[in-house]
């Protein structure tokens, strides 16, 4: 393998010029630097990445933390990511929780140890403890889907959960809905307080009293929407309508209803949360609440390369915009019985 040593003694000359003269540095001729140019070409020479980085104080590597990366959600936030780190000639380290949250602490001390240039946290966690520990040691830091405790500096990328759900309830009303169950994600979370808020004010603004027996908490996972839609069954067999906090909690809501022999959206009707790709393939496809998750995942590189360059943000809190997308699960493209 080349080294500045092996190109040096070919060109005659030390190696601190040929590392002058790899670097685009002053103090060489033209003649000489462009002889050393061809020399490390002839050679191969291949610069030594992590050197370059401590050279600059930079390893050009982002973190990246996501709970779940089989989750079509977390995939598309991690494609925008990635699209945005390669454009800026960056390397992405990806790392994921299983859902456990010792494990981001864990790999916020990785991340302090390899010395990656920013992190982007896409884990939705309450405590955040150790994300201020880390983002008080001066690493750039940016969350998505996330909101930190108010008063800090930490960036934000979120969506309009509040809006969002308001527009899937007043369409299920419009096609004449009346006795609407709702099964929200971590109760925990801003994103299912902000979905049930708006899922509240819509029915109470048409009159209509939530009951208790219409709501069903789960994890935003299929496995929990299938749990939930039994026991709104089983609660009140008389639903007519279902909105759902997550796509993929939907279709395990829409098993659930197959296994009761009911059909969807003939004998009732089904709203999601996300627009993942399955959304749209699935039988029925499923009307939904778009987020922009890759978007979402690019804003959330460039903020971040924003902060590692220095440069002031406008804003720290981005909150982007949600769209209500139509499909068959609802009953829209169907006469209603």
């Amino acid at each position: 393998m080349a080294t500045l040593e092996s190109i040096a003694q070919a060109a005659g000359v030390s190696k601190a010029t040929v590392s002058l003269a790899l670097n685009g540095k002053p103090g060489v001729s033209p003649r000489t630097r462009q002889r050393i140019l061809e020399i490390a070409k002839k050679l191969n020479y291949q610069p030594n990445a992590s050197a370059q980085g401590l050279a600059k104080q930079r390893t050009e590597t982002v973190g990246v933390i996501v709970p779940d990366i089989s989750s079509p959600f977390y995939a598309e936030l991690v494609r925008g990511v990635e699209e945005e780190v390669s454009a800026h000639g960056y390397y992405l380290i990806l790392c994921t929780t299983t859902g456990k949250p010792s494990r981001e602490e864990l790999y916020f001390q990785l991340f302090q140890t390899q010395r990656v240039d920013g992190i982007i946290i896409m884990t939705p966690r309450e405590d955040d403890r150790a994300l201020h520990q880390i983002h008080d040691k001066g690493f750039p830091i940016v969350v998505v889907d996330r909101e930190v405790a108010s008063g800090d500096d930490i960036v934000e990328v979120l969506v309009d959960n509040f809006h969002g759900s308001i527009a899937a309830m007043e369409h299920l009303l419009d096609l004449g809905y009346k006795r609407i169950g709702f099964i929200n994600g971590v109760p925990s979370l801003a994103a299912s307080q902000e979905r049930l808020r708006g899922y509240r004010l819509v029915l109470q603004e048409h009159d209509i009293t939530p009951r208790d027996e219409w709501l069903c908490t789960a994890n935003f996972r299929e496995d929990g929407g299938y749990h939930c839609m039994r026991q709104l069954l089983s609660a009140d067999p008389s639903l007519d309508a279902v909105f759902v906090a997550s796509d993929l909690m939907a279709l395990g809501a829409i098993k659930a209803l197959r296994e009761e022999g009911k059909r969807v959206p003939d004998d009732i009707a089904i709203i999601g949360f996300d627009d993942i790709p399955l959304a749209s393939t699935f039988d029925p496809p499923l009307t939904t609440v778009r987020q922009p998750m890759e978007k979402m995942g690019a804003m959330a590189a460039r903020l971040l390369f924003q902060l590692i360059n220095g440069e002031k943000l406008l804003e720290r809190k981005v909150i982007l915009q949600t769209e209500l997308v139509v499909r068959a699960s609802c009953g829209a493209d169907y006469e209603r019985r």
